[in-house]
């Protein structure tokens, strides 16, 4: 099994430690979608679909899904953290046992997407759950968030119209980031992260193929067309995400690098690899 950059008490002493100046932000790679946001003091910490446990696999030992490497640190260890969002009810973007965890030991506040907020609930109770809707923005703390409809390959909606699956916009300390969660690349999509102009987007870059969508694997963007979408709206810098944690279900690194150095060979990028920490600086 592979080993990873930092864990455990020396992750968080590092999360703890840091600290910003001028218009900045930190960031933390926990693996798969996961990412740990860190502005100034006062902006708090932010956590982004945290998958910190192997519930998919204890669920179901038949599993394709295997963690190629342990998670980053316990969830139990985020007494600090301030919010997590949740793009979508995938396990791996949704883990119950981690949100259940992160509220016995926090006083987080949960951004779920209108149409999952019952289901959390029922795992939560009365912990702070907003429920997170297309455009709707809201604040915790330092970091202003707003939701973009996400098509995980299409767009889906509740009966009252409100998206399943959702990117987050988020400005912090003058720094604007796009989470897209899973997504496949749409005008709509364009159009709205466009308008954003993130200085940093998380994007994932599996992509999607014949096999694994006959075997229920929803595909994402590939590399390609994170690259392209990167150039398309303006993206400073791109943080690629969802091609490390299983498998079989991911995609060599090294194929989206050469694509950006052939054709955007300007485009600022970083490849992360779990439990690494970054800082942006305007």
């Amino acid at each position: 099994m592979a080993t990873i950059y930092k864990s455990g008490k020396e992750f968080m002493k590092e999360v703890r430690k840091t600290r910003i100046l001028g218009e900045a932000v930190s960031f933390w790679n926990l693996g798969q979608a996961g990412i740990l946001l860190k502005g100034t003091e006062e902006d708090g910490l932010l956590c982004i679909d945290p998958y910190l446990t192997r519930s998919i696999e204890e669920k179901n030992p038949e599993t394709e899904f295997i963690r190629a490497f342990p998670p980053v640190i316990d969830p139990g260890m985020l007494q600090d953290l301030d919010s997590v969002l949740i793009t979508h009810g995938h396990d791996d973007h949704l883990d119950l046992s981690s949100i259940k965890e992160v509220a016995r030991v926090s006083d987080s506040m949960f951004g779920i997407p209108a149409p999952l907020v019952p289901l959390v609930q029922e795992h939560v109770h009365d912990k702070n759950i907003h429920s997170a809707k297309d455009g709707e923005s809201f604040f915790i703390k330092g970091f202003r968030i707003t939701p973009v409809p996400a098509a995980h390959t299409t767009y889906e909606t509740d009966s009252l119209g409100n998206h399943v699956f959702l990117g987050y916009l988020i400005e912090v300390n003058g720094i604007r980031l796009f989470h897209s969660g899973d997504t496949i690349v749409t005008p709509e999509l364009i159009d709205k992260v466009k308008k954003f102009r993130p200085h940093v987007a998380f994007l994932p870059i599996n992509g999607a193929d014949y096999f694994r969508t006959s075997r229920g694997i929803i595909g994402n963007m590939s590399a390609r067309e994170a690259a392209d979408f990167s150039t398309a709206v303006g993206v400073d810098l791109i943080v690629p995400i969802h091609y490390d944690m299983f498998p079989n279900n991911r995609e060599n690194p090294a194929y989206f690098v050469d694509y950006l150095f052939k054709h955007y060979p300007n485009q600022k990028f970083h490849m992360m690899v779990p439990g690494e920490r970054f800082i942006y600086h305007k």
